[in-house]
Parts: C-alpha cells; structure tokens; sequence
C-alpha cells in the first residue's frame, strides 16, 4: 500500500511538473509574442514619424516654391512701374528742355526782329 501511495505521489508530482513545465512555456510564448507585437508597434510608429516628416518637408517646400513665385512676381511688378516712371520721369523732362528751347527760339526772335 506504502508502494501504490508512493506510485500516486509520483504521478502527482509528475503532473505538477508537467503542469508547472506547460505554464512556464506559454509565459514565455506570450511574453515572445508581447516583445514582437511591442517591435511591430515601434516600427509602425517610426514609420509614421518619417512620413510625417517627409510630408512636412514637402508642404515647406510648396511653401518656398509658392513665396518664391510671388516674389518674384512683385519684383516684375516693381521693374515695370519702375521702367514707367522713368520713362514718364524722362518724357517731363525732354518736354521742360522742349519748352527751354521754344521759349528761347520765340525770345532769340524778339530780339533779331528790327522794332520800328
């Protein structure tokens, strides 16, 4: 009987083995699949950081390409008021030396007619 009890202990302890054996393999198959889920994850999320970063770099480039075009655009503006004034600017003036030189035609004529 000492045999048949010792023989149920055993059977016992070798089931508790096996269960304790069993438990500390799925601990470790789930902590694997966490450390793999969490690699996943801090991929996904630095992926997702580089495209953002990426879509930022080309909304500043957008940005750039746009306020360089506007600009430019005013400067062709200003060159071309600047050109008008200076032609305005240049035509007042050539009428003023126009006017001296009519004025001191009309008063050089004055002075060659004979008064009688």
């Amino acid at each position: 009987m000492v045999e048949n009890n010792t023989d149920k202990v055993n059977e016992a302890v070798e089931e508790l083995t096996k269960m304790v054996q069993d438990s500390y393999r799925m601990a470790v198959e789930n902590t694997t699949a966490v450390q793999e889920s969490n690699t996943r994850l801090a991929r996904s999320l630095y992926e997702g950081n580089i495209k953002v970063l990426e879509a930022q770099v080309e909304i500043q480039a957008d940005l750039q390409r746009h306020t360089l075009r506007g600009l430019a655009e005013q400067m062709r503006k200003h060159r071309e008021a600047f050109q008008e004034l200076s032609r305005e600017s240049l035509n007042a003036y050539d009428g003023f030396l126009g006017s001296l030189s009519s004025y001191y035609k009309e008063v050089s004529k004055g002075l060659e007619e004979p008064k009688d």
